[in-house]
């Protein structure tokens, strides 16, 4: 499983990364199987968006996300 988040301030700045690529790769995810995603919002002003994959690592993906 791995997950990626982006957060955005009055819909006008948006920080962070929330692609499946990003969450793929923080968890050595080569073959995705599913994609889910969140959405939290605070009063409207603050929402975070995260998305999280599910799927299957290949060979040698733990020692790549470790030196990553």
């Amino acid at each position: 499983e791995g997950r990626s988040c982006a957060t955005s301030y009055l819909g006008l700045i948006a920080l962070g990364d929330a692609s499946v690529l990003t969450a793929a790769q923080a968890a050595g995810i080569t073959r995705v199987t599913s994609v889910d995603s969140h959405t939290n919002k605070i009063l409207g002003i603050i929402t975070e968006y995260c998305t999280v994959v599910y799927g299957h690592a290949g060979k040698g993906a733990k020692k790549k996300a470790a030196e990553m």
